[in-house]
């Protein structure tokens, strides 16, 4: 019997398009949503680990609780792909309802790990 699929690529493009348009009114210098975090500025190789609800796609802090106030950190930086992805199954093996997505230099997402492919990283 399958398994029911997770709404992994309609979580994933919802974030997109949000990110999108957050960076987009950032550039077009209208007021930005105070209550998120703004992207980092990442170096070439490292990478913004961000987390969120399968079921729901609210974004997470990185205790995991609903970013819902300006002070909660919800892009965790790492050095490198190989360091993030391994932060990513941590996360993913002690909580199975949380996608985490690893973002480049370019916003661009790298890679998506929940809890049907993260025996793959």
């Amino acid at each position: 019997m399958k398994k029911p699929v997770r709404y992994r690529s309609s979580l994933l493009s919802r974030f997109k398009k949000w990110l999108q348009s957050i960076v987009n009114r950032w550039k077009n210098g209208d007021d930005a949503p105070s209550n998120l975090e703004k992207f980092p500025i990442l170096n070439i190789k490292e990478v913004a680990l961000v987390r969120a609800e399968i079921n729901t796609g609210i974004v997470l802090d990185e205790a995991c609780n609903y970013a819902v106030y300006p002070d909660q950190k919800i892009y965790t930086v790492f050095e490198s792909i190989e360091k993030g992805l391994k932060h990513a199954r941590e996360i993913i093996e002690e909580r199975r309802n949380i996608e985490c997505v690893l973002y480049g230099i370019d916003q661009r997402v790298l890679h998506c790990v929940n809890c049907n492919n993260f025996e793959a990283y």
